[in-house]
């Protein structure tokens, strides 16, 4: 193969450059959206192309030729905090932090930065950072600064009013620069106290060298103390990551190769990072030299030895401190700390060890400060807005921020001196430090003592509706450039896709009225949608509709504990309404699979379940009243606290599927927590004795809240994905039995379960330990669905219903159709109430092989129907299941139910196309071929 600068060169697919997005990592993606709630930038924004997902979604389709390396890629991947929130979430382990940096490599070298701003990232990123002299010199000058009387007087007279306000804060807290950087300061080789237990060598960065030369300083300390003999390297540079996060991966592999040399050159046994973006930059050297055949094997080596000072320490023991720090501290996740490296428990560990410390929780402690590297420099907006989140959450009382990256040392910082707050921002080690020599060093001189979507200006008059739509909503609550369309072309059902023609971004139920009303009267159709999980197409555009996405309508509106009630916005995520009445003992029943990230509008439309609606009912069953927008733009309430006489239209609204109007308010029934919860986990060598199981458990009489069911091929996935519980190799079946309500009586139910599992060769049974051990459970079967990404690059699922005694046949009859197609199954399902998930896997790059999963799913769906079952128990008929209806019903029932929706939607312009069979034939309707786009005009 050729060599580019001493690199393999790689196939390049639809990216232009060498070291392109690897395909390997955006096949694992399933787009089932369980990263939405993680990712900072989606939640402040809910913008589709701004969500992990559908940023992965454009680097593919970059990469499969369907669109051009252009801004509208630029804008999601650069505006990406690289926070990695999203791949500790992902249950298929994603690695789209991986993908990101390659695909902001392909667009630094297709448009290298331009004017000033390109030059000042230049100067520093190639010429200043990467050698140590140059960056020691520019410490020199931030020094003299400080010292001379320059920087009272730039204070005093006003000369920080004519910097942009972001950088007047950071200039505002800016650390007392010491006089020699720490790696002259500290030497080239420190001994260990007392016994030598372990060699290593210090990464000292490059703002923490020169900024923060003390914590430095600090760590050598703590090492020295616990028995390391240090190593500073002379020949180490920065770490690269900056490079990295501005797509220059040419300098960062560079600076690579240099590090790599200097560290491995010492022979320590571990190399030792004390900067949270510095550690995870090490960690990741052999995935950016993964095609240099010269320094992969030793990029893994180094890789392999890099590790956090709080996780070293934790790992190899440490000396509990005698000295007390008398204050509260909380303690803030850096991100490439907690998700990047995966330590989060060991820097809580060394602050819980210091006497006198009180370590206070801080809520949403690992979500991102908006420090990112300088992610505060270049998108100042974005980062403030995370910042005052972050600030907000400090409690009162607090003496000390505590934290493990050096960026957000100075961001939060920032933000504290914003809002007049006096805490002081400290790093682990420091306290640690202190607390070994018993010193209180609150004045510590190494620490500091104290929007938007690109639319082009004007829209062009070829699409006089986007300018409607902006004049209603604003150029913030309108996308209509084909680039941000593109991620909006399907929901979680991705064999079908179309292009809208706009989607839009209401935030009140008056801004939903007016755009349908607009859209009525040009007799233009348009499609509600909420998260995107869906799994049948109900969010799905055929082509040139206006979505109107509902996800920034997100709010609790009311809790009415009296009346166990909650008013929600349809955008509200499930999970958090239960997050939010727990502390007064209620949750909300029903919960999907992906209710961390559906969204209970979606959940009305859908009439969703989940793995408790056995005891307790699917969503219809706690949907007490609704207000929606009809398809002519007229608002109505239905339902409502109380029961009221007449037709049941908040039932008849509740499940289908957006085609009768808009919700836009839900109240919803909330449940008191049971008073104690059991749950069973058995393990069976045949799925054949684990259905004859669930059907014996419910005929004895019990009633389980949840009775959950997976296969050998679906145990394979979640054992390979993110959540692993550990089950042995070669299970035919785990099932999960649940029993919650008055615990006196749950040891009994519990007892009956595991008769009945031991009587139909059950290989091992136990109860849940601790809640730990329950939640793991519950954890690794909830994202079943996303984990499949490790078995296939696509997949379809389906959603049929039997009865329960049927189990054993239809399953058989589900391997049997797998056989006869070629394609691989896994089966998950609601055991209790015969929901059936079976997940077709497949490979669309493969001609032929999308059309026969779509073959074996409607063979499945027929074999429900005929032992007396249904095509769906909660997924919905979408564009997925529309000629299946006929399995179910007669053309004179279809057409009874047809009338009713014409009732609401005359024109068919609220979510056309779904649900209902077309008079076409079969074949036709169902024909797999993705949807021609429909190209913006703009």
């Amino acid at each position: 193969m050729a060599q580019i600068h001493g690199e393999t060169e790689q196939p390049r697919t639809g990216y232009p450059f060498a070291d392109p997005p690897d395909p390997g990592k955006w096949d694992v993606c399933i787009h089932c959206g369980m990263c939405l709630d993680s990712c900072p930038t989606y939640q402040e924004k809910q913008l589709e192309p701004h969500s992990p997902r559908g940023r992965v979604h454009l680097i593919k389709a970059v990469g499969e030729g369907r669109m051009e390396l252009n801004t509208g890629l630029a804008d999601p991947i650069f505006e990406c905090l690289d926070c990695r929130a999203c791949e500790t979430a992902c249950p298929s382990g994603v690695r789209v932090g991986a993908l990101i940096e390659e695909a902001r490599g392909q667009w630094y070298q297709a448009s290298p930065p331009t004017g000033w701003k390109g030059w000042v990232s230049r100067f520093f990123l190639q010429t200043v950072f990467p050698h140590p002299s140059r960056l020691h010199l520019l410490g020199k000058l931030l020094r003299w600064y400080q010292r001379s009387g320059l920087q009272r007087l730039v204070r005093t007279s006003g000369l920080l009013r004519l910097l942009p306000s972001h950088l007047a804060q950071m200039e505002a807290v800016l650390p007392t620069i010491p006089r020699r950087p720490s790696r002259k300061s500290l030497g080239e080789r420190l001994p260990a106290q007392g016994e030598k237990r372990s060699r290593v060598a210090l990464l000292t960065g490059c703002v923490m060298d020169v900024m923060y030369a003390g914590i430095n300083e600090a760590t050598a300390r703590v090492l020295q103390r616990n028995g390391c003999e240090v190593t500073v390297p002379r020949g180490q540079r920065c770490c690269g990551a900056l490079q990295v996060h501005a797509g220059d991966r040419e300098t960062a592999k560079w600076l690579a190769r240099q590090n790599i040399d200097a560290f491995l050159e010492t022979g320590a046994d571990r190399v030792i990072v004390n900067a949270a973006g510095c550690g995870a930059a090490l960690k990741e050297y052999g995935e950016l030299l993964k095609h240099d055949p010269h320094y992969r094997e030793k990029a893994e080596s180094f890789a392999a030895k890099v590790i956090d000072i709080s996780a070293f320490l934790s790992e190899e023991g440490f000396e509990l401190p005698e000295g007390e720090l008398r204050g509260t501290a909380v303690y803030h996740d850096a991100c490439h700390l907690a998700h990047g490296q995966g330590v989060r428990r060991e820097p809580r560990e060394l602050l819980r060890s210091i006497p006198g410390l009180k370590l206070l929780d801080l809520p949403d402690a690992d979500r991102c400060c908006g420090s990112a590297g300088v992610y505060n420099l270049t998108h100042p907006e974005m980062a403030g807005r995370l910042l005052a989140r972050k600030v907000d959450d400090i409690p009162d009382g607090v003496d000390w921020v505590v934290m493990g990256n050096p960026g957000c040392m100075l961001q939060v910082a920032s933000g504290i001196r914003q809002r007049g707050g006096k805490e002081q921002v400290v790093h682990t080690v420091q306290l640690l430090d202190w607390a070994y020599h018993g010193v209180d060093n609150r004045n510590d001189p190494s620490t500091p003592t104290e929007k938007g979507d690109r639319i082009p200006a004007g829209v062009t008059e070829a699409d006089a509706v986007v300018q409607q739509l902006t004049s209603i909503l604003g150029e913030h609550g309108v996308l209509h450039r084909r680039e941000d369309l593109l991620a909006y072309e399907c929901d979680a059902y991705t064999v079908t896709k179309g292009m809208p023609r706009a989607v839009v971004f209401p935030e009140t139920t008056r801004h939903v009225a007016e755009v349908v009303r607009l859209l009525h009267k040009q007799k233009i159709p348009f499609i509600p949608r909420g998260a995107g999980t869906g799994l049948s197409g109900g969010a799905t555009p055929r082509g040139g509709e206006v979505i109107i996405s509902l996800a920034r309508m997100n709010r609790l509106l009311e809790v009415d504990i009296p009346n166990r009630r909650a008013v929600v916005q349809p955008g509200y995520v499930n999970l958090h309404l239960t997050q939010a009445v727990q502390g007064d003992g209620f949750y909300y029943a029903p919960d999907p699979s992906s209710q961390q990230a559906c969204t209970i509008g979606g959940n009305v439309g859908e009439n969703a379940g989940g793995a408790h609606c056995l005891k307790y009912g699917v969503t219809t069953n706690h949907v007490l009243g609704l207000e929606m927008v009809l398809p002519d733009g007229e608002i109505v309430r239905l339902g409502g606290l109380l029961e009221e006489p007449g037709l049941d239209l908040t039932g008849l609204v509740t499940g289908s599927e957006g085609t009768l109007g808009i919700v836009t308010e839900i109240t919803v029934r909330l449940m008191k927590q049971p008073e104690g919860v059991q749950t069973v986990l058995a393990l069976f060598d045949r799925i054949e004795d684990a259905s004859a199981a669930v059907s014996e458990i419910i005929a004895s009489g019990i009633l389980p809240a949840a009775l959950e069911m997976m296969d050998t091929l679906a145990i394979e996935g979640v054992e390979r994905g993110t959540f692993p519980v550990g089950y042995p190799e070669g299970l035919g079946a785990v099932l999960i039995a649940e029993v919650d309500g008055v615990a006196a009586g749950l040891a009994d139910q519990i007892k009956r379960i595991v008769d009945v599992c031991q009587h139909h060769h059950v290989r091992e049974v136990r109860t849940a330990a601790s809640e730990e051990e329950r939640k793991s459970w519950w954890a690794n079967r909830k994202t079943a669905f996303g984990a499949i990404g490790t078995l296939a690059p696509d997949y379809l699922v389906q959603d049929g219903v039997i009865p329960r005694t049927r189990l054993p046949e239809v399953l058989a009859k589900i391997a049997e159709i797998g056989r006869e197609k070629g394609v691989r199954i896994a089966n998950v399902f609601h055991a209790g109430d015969g929901n059936l998930h079976p997940l077709i896997l497949f490979d669309s790059k493969v001609p032929g092989k999308q059309e026969r999963a779509v073959a074996a799913g409607s063979a499945i769906l027929k074999v429900c129907t005929e032992v007396g079952g249904s095509i769906t128990g909660e997924h919905g008929v979408g564009l997925e299941k529309q000629e299946e209806m006929r399995f179910l019903f007669t053309e004179e029932e279809l057409s009874v139910m047809t009338e009713v929706r014409s009732v609401f939607n005359p024109h068919g312009l609220c979510n056309p196309g779904k649900m209902f069979p077309s008079p076409a034939k079969c074949g036709e309707v169902k024909r797999s071929a993705r949807l021609e786009p429909v190209r913006s005009s703009t």
